[in-house]
């Protein structure tokens, strides 16, 4: 029996070929591996070729002196990432995941999948998948790395016919603008004392805010609470 040693290797498993170690070292782009980068890593391996296959797995593993398992199941956890095991073909160029948690489910996530799945052509594939986090907006079509809210078929196969695949950016404005419009205005009146404490907590208690952390606290009685205690005061 022959058997390879070091990580990623194992008993009667061929060696990598050139292909899959450049994959891996174009996904690492001149970094020195790190572990907490794996997951980027997996994604410019994703974004190069489509899928994730078995072989450029491997050569990361390898590459990151990991074992090939911690690879794999960092790979699988998320629906984001398409793993191709050996001898499978690469899904359909084009990936719909579609949600289907409870509130997507609830606003007929299900239904939309089942319809997209009669409209689509061989070249893309329907795929429900667990929360995308947007559940203000179900039910959520993921076409590509384009979300579309309020998902219907017809909204869906336009993004799809038009090969839409990624979220167009936010119109955004710098740190300047914001504070030259208005910015942290109310915050730099407290700092300056033109509001003083009570007043505030006043606000919060007129408010009813309370935490969401499963006791419900009012926010201004946890505030009192914390200005009560002798200082250093540290939040955590």
């Amino acid at each position: 029996m022959s058997v390879q040693t070091g990580p990623g290797r194992g008993p009667n498993r061929p060696p990598l070929d050139v292909a899959a170690r450049a994959a891996a070292q174009a996904a690492l782009a001149g970094e020195v591996p790190q572990r907490d980068r794996l997951i980027e890593y997996l994604h410019r391996l994703q974004d190069a070729h489509g899928a994730l296959f078995a072989d450029h797995l491997a050569a990361l593993a390898e590459a990151m002196k990991l074992a090939r398992a911690e690879v794999y199941e960092v790979a699988t956890f998320y629906h984001h990432f398409d793993v191709v095991a050996e001898g499978d073909s690469a899904p359909a160029a084009l990936t719909v995941r579609v949600c289907d948690s409870l509130t997507c489910a609830m606003h007929g996530g299900e239904e939309l999948a089942a319809a997209l799945e009669g409209r689509v052509g061989a070249g893309v594939r329907i795929q429900r998948v667990p929360c995308v986090g947007r559940c203000d907006c179900a039910p959520v079509a993921v076409v590509g790395q384009n979300p579309v809210h309020q998902a219907a078929v017809e909204k869906v196969m336009v993004a799809v016919d038009a090969d839409d695949r990624v979220e167009p950016a936010p119109d955004i404005i710098d740190f300047d603008a914001y504070r030259a419009a208005g910015g942290y205005h109310l915050y730099e009146t407290m700092r300056s004392g033109e509001h003083d404490v009570e007043e505030i907590l006043g606000v919060l208690d007129t408010a009813i805010l309370r935490g969401l952390g499963g006791a419900g606290f009012p926010a201004a009685r946890k505030w009192r609470t914390v200005m009560a205690q002798p200082a250093p005061r540290n939040m955590a």
